[in-house]
């Protein structure tokens, strides 16, 4: 396990990878019968850090502007084996900012076309319904495809239920409900641990051919991320979205700059401002906040009994 290459070809000593898998398997000797004999074994190796990937970032006017490009130039193609392929990837983009999830974890997804009923016979309606505006995506413990064996194939953080951003014009902009999950077999004699990681990296090398302005398939997550805290979602939210805690997203996910920040505050001046504020701004604008009609309106808005 520590010294399985990198599946990108780059050297593997040195990496923030290495250091990942270094202090896993140092947790796991130290629940060992023999844990002295492992951790003296793991002693003289070195997991620092040597090499950084400079962390890719995209703001929602550029993917947009990409994504559309992409899209157009997808109907243009007179093959349609390689035409849909390319639509179908665009999806799972567009997915991937939406929910913030990887490309893996949609391809998990099981009520994208059919409506989903738990244990407890609540439902949960098919993405693809157009009677459903919450556009809750249920996500199981398995994608789609299997092993060349037939076995299958689990996703990285189990299953679960996910919220899109809410922003029903970007969500209809990208043509979500349409779905579109990509052809995929994987190579054959790959193992199940191993598969999905090939499905992320193929997601990587299409939106590359596509010239996409970032390759890092986690620079969506990212956008996600920032677009949770421009739409003024609670910041536990979007980390419980993406299947970790708040402290990993706020490490590996928070978008930085002064770009983002912009971004951000564009948002938060659309938000709901509270309700002394909104009663000091009426009043300025001369209306009476004592009127029936007032006291109906904000009685509604702000939940007064």
């Amino acid at each position: 396990m520590l010294y399985t290459p990198l599946q990108n070809g780059e050297e593997l000593i040195g990496s923030q990878t290495f250091k990942e898998r270094y202090y896993t398997l140092k947790a796991i000797a130290k629940k060992s019968p023999s844990k002295d004999h492992l951790l003296k074994q793991l002693e003289p190796i070195n997991p620092k850090p040597t090499r950084y990937v400079v962390k890719q970032r995209i703001n929602i006017d550029a993917f947009k502007d990409w994504w559309y490009s992409a899209k157009q130039k997808a109907y243009t193609i007179k093959n349609n084996t390689v035409s849909n392929s390319r639509h179908s990837w665009l999806w799972v983009a567009g997915m991937a900012v939406m929910y913030g999830l990887r490309p893996t974890e949609i391809a998990a997804a099981v009520n994208l076309t059919k409506r989903y009923v738990t244990d407890d016979g609540v439902i949960i309606k098919a993405l693809s319904d157009p009677d459903n505006q919450d556009n809750y995506l249920v996500l199981g413990d398995y994608v789609y495809f299997t092993d060349a064996e037939g076995r299958k194939v689990s996703i990285k953080t189990g299953g679960r239920v996910v919220a899109p951003i809410p922003s029903p014009e970007m969500f209809d902009f990208l043509e979500l409900k349409r779905s579109l999950l990509p052809e995929y077999s994987p190579i054959k004699g790959s193992q199940p641990r191993t598969i999905a990681g090939g499905f992320n990296a193929t997601f990587s090398k299409r939106i590359q051919s596509m010239k996409c302005p970032v390759t890092q398939k986690y620079a969506f997550r990212r956008l996600y991320n920032l677009l949770g805290e421009k739409y003024g979602l609670p910041i536990e939210l979007p980390a419980i979205m993406m299947g970790h805690s708040a402290t990993i997203n706020e490490n590996k996910y928070k978008t930085e700059g002064i770009d983002a920040t912009l971004e951000v505050l564009k948002g938060c001046s659309k938000l709901p401002i509270p309700l002394s504020v909104a009663i000091e701004k009426l009043t300025a604008l001369g209306v009476d906040i004592d009127s029936p009609e007032a006291k109906l309106f904000l009685g509604v808005i702000y939940q007064i009994d």
